[in-house]
């Protein structure tokens, strides 16, 4: 299979600077007059700030639901990063091809878009849905917008699958993803007088001792042998505070993630980390000084992609796929979002997810072929009828 088509899809693509913080609306726009070229409308979505959108699009009967092919457009900074090439300029090495979203997830929306003349070509008895959301990388609020249009959509797909890079394996769990940013307020005095002063460093610290502290327990409680770490995962990942070796700290600020098992709930787990702090520490803190405060603050809470929800998906698309079996993975996706609007989900998509936000991220033409040859079969199969029984 030549991928000459692809490759000049996945060119254009990946010259779009899409990193989160910036806007994603020239890409959606692009794909939306490819899609234009072949008689197929967008709707393109405004996302909740300026210069985002998501953008959705049937081909095939538009009265009837059908499969949802899914891609998030917008990349992480490459800032900091050593590179050996322009990330922002698809580079071929050695049968792969380098290029900020390469991997995650441009060559799967390539993918997609190449297939589409084929896709209006075949007539077909059920539908395609094709979905770009923004912010994937950051708070995921593009998806969070689109999963609520599409619960109250006359007509929602019947299945989803979404592109990350799996190596073509049908995935059908990831773990939930939430992330919390956690502000402490302490009370500057100098040092010699530190029992004057509430320490912000300090009692951060005192805090990420309880996070370990939580994460062995959580080692001791339910597992998932399915998953590379088969427990829910609490992790301290930056830390920011203090102005100075002799005055206790005023403020710090950190990081938090907590990946979930799915079934789990994150909101039970920060919920014990609030109650620690308000039980434990301010007390102690305010006895000091009444300004002292601990303030934690949700940025992110994806669900995790329970398998009980998509088992007749994957099974009708295994058979489509190179690889036997399922796969489960504990990087977070869009997945958990749609499940819970009520469209089965599983990940598949070519290239693999260790290159994923590293320098010289890549995808293998030949994982291109696999997502191609798929998408082909797929069409076929939907040109027959729905891919699930109603």
């Amino acid at each position: 299979m030549k991928l000459d088509s692809t490759l000049a899809i996945l060119e254009r693509l990946v010259a779009f600077d899409t990193v989160s913080s910036r806007s994603n609306i020239e890409l959606i726009e692009w794909v939306a007059n490819r899609l234009d070229d072949h008689g197929i409308k967008a709707l393109i979505q405004p996302g909740d700030e300026p210069g985002k959108a998501n953008l959705f699009a049937t081909i095939g009967p538009a009265d009837r639901p059908g499969v949802m092919l899914s891609g998030h457009s917008d990349v992480v900074p490459v800032a900091g990063q050593d590179w050996s090439t322009d990330p922002f300029r698809l580079t071929e090495r050695d049968g792969r091809w380098l290029g900020r979203g390469s991997a995650d997830m441009k060559g799967f929306i390539a993918c997609c878009v190449d297939a589409i003349p084929r896709l209006v070509s075949a007539r077909l008895s059920s539908p395609v849905h094709l979905a770009l959301s923004f912010n994937e990388e950051s708070n995921m609020h593009g998806m969070r917008l689109l999963a609520r249009h599409l619960a109250q959509a006359p007509v929602r797909p019947s299945a989803c699958i979404i592109g990350e890079p799996t190596r073509m394996q049908v995935v059908v769990a990831n773990k939930g993803t939430a992330i919390f940013r956690c502000r402490v307020r302490g009370f500057s005095v100098h040092s010699s007088l530190r029992d004057q002063g509430v320490s912000a460093v300090e009692t951060a610290a005192e805090i990420i001792v309880f996070l370990s502290a939580l994460q062995r327990e959580l080692n001791q409680a339910e597992r998932h042998d399915g998953f590379e770490f088969p427990h829910t995962s609490v992790h301290a990942g930056v830390i920011n505070g203090g102005t100075a070796h002799n005055i206790t700290a005023r403020d710090c600020e950190f990081m938090f993630e907590i990946r979930t098992l799915p079934g789990v709930a994150a909101g039970d787990i920060v919920a014990r980390i609030r109650d620690h702090c308000a039980r434990v520490l301010v007390p102690a803190m305010r006895q000091v000084s009444p300004e002292c405060d601990i303030v934690i603050d949700e940025i992110l809470d994806a669900p995790g992609l329970d398998e009980r929800g998509n088992r007749y998906l994957a099974q009708a698309l295994a058979p489509l796929c190179p690889h036997e079996g399922f796969g489960r993975v504990s990087f977070g996706t869009e997945a958990g979002m749609l499940q819970e609007a009520g469209v089965p989900t599983v990940v598949c998509g070519p290239g693999e997810i260790r290159v994923a936000h590293q320098p010289d991220e890549y995808v293998e033409g030949s994982q291109l072929v696999q997502c191609l040859s798929f998408l082909d079969t797929l069409t076929a199969r939907l040109a027959r009828g729905p891919l699930l029984p109603a």
